[in-house]
């Protein structure tokens, strides 16, 4: 039997994007439809990123044929123990994975329930989420998926930039090693891994199909089969 869990944000009114909705069209006016306009930054809600994001010289979305990443056998890798403003390192990835290995998944998801313990509509969320470490992310980008996804901020300086003046520095040694150096897509803040109730499963990730894309909003479901 076939279960289908959607990992995928709802975009919809959020503080921390300042997206808003209004019709066009509506039949409240006695338009013969109805239609809605929104804003929508390529960062925003659950999306994808391309090395473009993160490194003037890397490539954007056009450079990875959808056909060579969008279903993928994917390893979950559990983190859902985890507490507040703690450092997932390379050596607890490592430990993480022992079971699985010899034999190589084309993509991983690194879970920790952050969307389950804390919503995702508060400040909450992100000042006080755990993180992958410098060495965690060398091991992301050593262990060479061709698609990586976290359902937390995976870098501890995410946090700052909800406050961040002209002029401060963000510093993301994650999207340096994986994104810049590694060049592997990753896909963030995505939700219901814990619906998945299994180590592995298989992704099923698209894009929208904007071109020469820095990052764009995606629809990330896991299937699994019982």
């Amino acid at each position: 039997m076939r279960r289908i869990v959607d990992l995928t944000l709802p975009i919809e009114e959020h503080w921390r994007y300042g997206i808003k909705f209004a019709h066009t069209r509506s039949h409240a006016n006695h338009d013969l439809w109805q239609a809605t306009s929104y804003n929508l930054e390529s960062h925003w809600f659950t999306h994808i990123d391309a090395p473009i994001h993160h490194d003037p010289e890397g490539v954007d979305l056009n450079a990875y044929p959808i056909q060579d990443w969008c279903i993928t056998d994917c390893l979950i890798l559990d983190f859902s123990d985890i507490g507040d403003n703690v450092g997932i390192t390379g050596e607890m990835l490592e430990k993480a994975n022992e079971k699985y290995k010899d034999k190589h998944f084309d993509s991983i998801l690194i879970r920790t329930d952050r969307g389950k313990k804390v919503s995702w509509k508060t400040t909450e969320f992100w000042d006080n989420s755990p993180y992958v470490t410098e060495d965690g992310g060398i091991w992301i980008k050593n262990y060479n998926p061709k698609l990586v996804g976290y359902d937390f901020p995976q870098d501890y300086e995410i946090r700052k930039i909800r406050t961040m003046k002209p002029g401060d520095i963000i510093v993301q040694p994650v999207h340096e090693h994986v994104l810049k150096d590694g060049k592997i897509l990753q896909i963030e803040y995505m939700t219901n891994l814990w619906e998945i109730g299994a180590e592995t499963c298989q992704l099923i990730a698209l894009p929208l199909n904007t071109q020469h894309a820095d990052g764009s909003q995606i629809r990330v479901i896991a299937v699994v089969e019982e």
